[in-house]
């Protein structure tokens, strides 16, 4: 074997690299290519890859291009000829596999005709095609767009999109609108409705505006995506259709003999997001016609407050497909933000940050049962924790297209460290105290009549547990009853109105988080007892419904009794919350993804905070225009203080 080596290692001394037996590696010994495996365990065969290799190909026909060597076929456009290599051709794309692979009289033809392109847009394909980079500019892009279409060069065609997109404004948009319906071409034309909707308001006074097709038009003022204020603006887009801005600001719009058409673009316009107001006025100028008729129906919208969540159409939801987690109450260990009123907090991932939001009657409560039923968000009794505890009746609504809060039908009985669930379009309300007595009560509110009504109680009595609804049911776990913590957990079906044991969960606790996500119900967090010391519990548990069982999955990163819960794409988020296991509140976010079984680290809370009711909904632009940094609002708190010396500041 030594001899046999040796005279290996002889024979390719001094041999360049590309003369090399293909079996040998880089350094001129034996590749182990075949045979079987060696006395010492090594492998008999290995398998190697050139990641350079591809690139040194591309160089090598490229090569053979510049020195016009092996060309075995001419495209003939425009009457010039273009000399190319069949194979290539054939493996860079269908159209020419499906000639010169495909049976057709191609095949065997030296020259090929190619129709309906430009000889510099076929050329610059060959010139992709050859280097994989084609250069594009504003003279030829339509000419080479044209040609990727006929030879079906996908990656070159989005390439021209991506080309035209960047190029896209006022001047050009029925051209590139055009090319992009003349060749069937989706990506270009979602571009384009992408540039409508961004730049609404600078387009709608355009004269192009009224020359792009209607049902274009009408698609972009309907979108949630609509990139506006607010919904006057898209009122007066919707008029500048048909009318100039001169007449639509001088008022010249005769919108009682409107045509047929204008009537359908104002179809787009959601009346009832709309000031009322401006409503008002607009229905005073108005003689009796459809679009007065519209406004009379937002005017009445308006006017019931209190039902509104039940007269839900399409028409009143906020133009947003931005969902944020909003954070209600809690106590800070901060005195002065446990004492701020209509104060409360709002985050998305995309910010990095907590964001702080006011809106007049904001109720400063903690641990209150929160429920989001249309869209709307419902704050349900709580701890009325401002100078000692006490549970409440009060209930309370918050409107995220407005910023705005009113006052529903209070609870029939005082609850706090109760749990809230919605199902079936009403709001549950499970349990508690009130401080005098622990609760067994269910009520249930019915938004069609702004009523509670109590149902079959709870088996027992309980407190600070946790619920989630789940295919038809309600499902409640965990909690305390006198001092015992417990496990116990029970599912209620509102067909029935009857209460069922299920399998107890794997460990007592109080004061969690639970809720639903894909399928499964999670329980996580909260506090038990040991040896007469709470302690937070990590374990997070699931439930699984159809077999009545439960299962362990990654522990909490950290503790978090009474924390927020809110669920945003999937991902559990886990807001603040008490950590007797440090003895503080605290201001971290846990991230618990479900398709993973992992924990990560969110944006914390600039303060400590437990006891927050969370969850999550669509916000309006203009809303989260008002939304600010800690760092703004406490500068503006500081100029309040300089500037004003009122009742108001003084009190806090």
């Amino acid at each position: 074997m030594n001899t046999h080596n040796s005279v290996n290692s002889r024979q390719t001394k001094g041999m360049k690299p590309e003369h090399r037996h293909p079996a040998m590696a880089e350094d001129g010994k034996l590749s182990p290519m075949g045979g079987r495996a060696c006395s010492s365990g090594r492998p008999g065969r290995q398998t190697y890859k050139s990641s350079a290799h591809f690139r040194s190909l591309l160089d090598g026909l490229l090569a053979l291009r510049q020195s016009g060597i092996l060309f075995d076929v001419v495209l003939m456009v425009e009457g010039r000829p273009i000399q190319a290599h069949r194979i290539l051709l054939a493996a860079s794309c269908d159209y020419f596999r499906g000639m010169f692979a495909g049976g057709l009289r191609e095949t065997q033809q030296k020259e090929i005709p190619i129709h309906g392109v430009s000889h510099l847009a076929m050329k610059k394909i060959l010139d992709y095609i050859y280097t994989s980079e084609i250069e594009l500019d504003l003279e030829c892009v339509q000419e080479v767009l044209i040609a990727a279409t006929l030879v079906q060069l996908e990656i070159v065609i989005g390439f021209c999109c991506d080309f035209l997109f960047s190029w896209l404004d006022e001047s050009n948009i029925l051209e590139v609108h055009d090319l992009a319906d003349l060749y069937g071409l989706q990506q270009l034309n979602a571009r384009v409705h992408s540039y409508i909707l961004r730049n609404i308001q600078t387009l709608s006074r355009s004269d192009v505006y009224r020359q792009l097709p209607q049902d274009q038009v009408f698609s972009a003022l309907s979108s949630d995506e609509l990139q506006v204020n607010s919904e006057n603006e898209v009122y007066e887009a919707a008029l500048h259709y048909h009318y100039s801005p001169v007449q639509v600001e001088t008022d010249q719009v005769y919108l009682q003999v409107s045509p047929k058409d204008n009537l359908k673009m104002l179809d787009a316009v959601r009346f009832c997001l709309i000031e009322k107001q401006v409503l008002q006025r607009l229905h005073g100028r108005l003689n009796q016609c459809p679009l007065k008729d519209s406004v009379s129906a937002a005017l009445k919208y308006h006017e019931q407050e209190i039902w509104q969540p039940v007269l839900q159409t399409p028409l009143t939801q906020p133009r947003s497909t931005f969902r944020c987690i909003l954070g209600f109450g809690g106590m800070f260990t901060s005195s002065s933000l446990t004492d701020s009123e209509h104060l409360f907090q709002v985050f998305h991932p995309s910010w990095r940050e907590w964001r702080t939001l006011t809106a007049a009657h904001a109720p400063r409560m903690s641990n209150q049962g929160i429920a989001v039923l249309n869209n709307f968000v419902y704050l349900i009794g709580g701890d009325k924790n401002t100078s000692g505890f006490r549970a409440e009746t009060r209930c309370w609504r918050y409107d995220p297209r407005h910023n705005s809060w009113c006052n529903i039908q209070p609870l029939q009985q005082q609850h706090a460290d109760h749990c809230v669930c919605v199902m079936g379009g009403h709001i549950y309300a499970i349990g508690g105290r009130d401080y005098s007595n622990e609760l067994d009560t269910v009520e249930r509110y019915d938004p069609h009549t702004n009523t509670w009504e109590f149902l079959s109680p709870l088996k027992r009595e309980v407190y600070a547990h946790a619920g989630a609804v789940l295919d038809g049911k309600i499902y409640i776990t965990c909690g305390r009853r006198g001092m015992a913590y417990l496990k116990e957990t029970y599912s209620f079906d509102p067909v029935a109105n009857h209460w069922s044991a299920c399998a107890e969960g794997p460990v007592e606790r109080a004061w969690h988080g639970m809720t639903a996500v894909n399928g499964r119900v999670y329980v996580i967090g909260g506090s038990n007892d040991e040896r007469g010391y709470r302690r937070d519990v990590l374990k997070v548990a699931c439930f699984h419904p159809e077999a009545n069982s439960w299962s362990l999955l990654t522990p909490l990163p950290a503790g978090h009794g009474e924390p927020g819960i809110a669920v945003l794409d999937s991902r559990i988020y886990v807001l603040g919350g008490r950590s007797h296991d440090k003895g503080n509140r605290m201001k971290y976010v846990h991230v618990y993804d479900t398709d993973t079984d992992e924990w990560e680290n969110e944006t914390e809370f600039r303060e400590r905070v437990s006891g927050l009711a969370a969850c999550v909904v669509l916000i309006s632009p203009a809303v989260i225009a008002e939304a600010r940094s800690w760092e703004q609002r406490t500068k503006a708190s500081w100029e309040e203080v300089d500037i004003d010396n009122s009742e108001d500041s003084s009190e806090d």
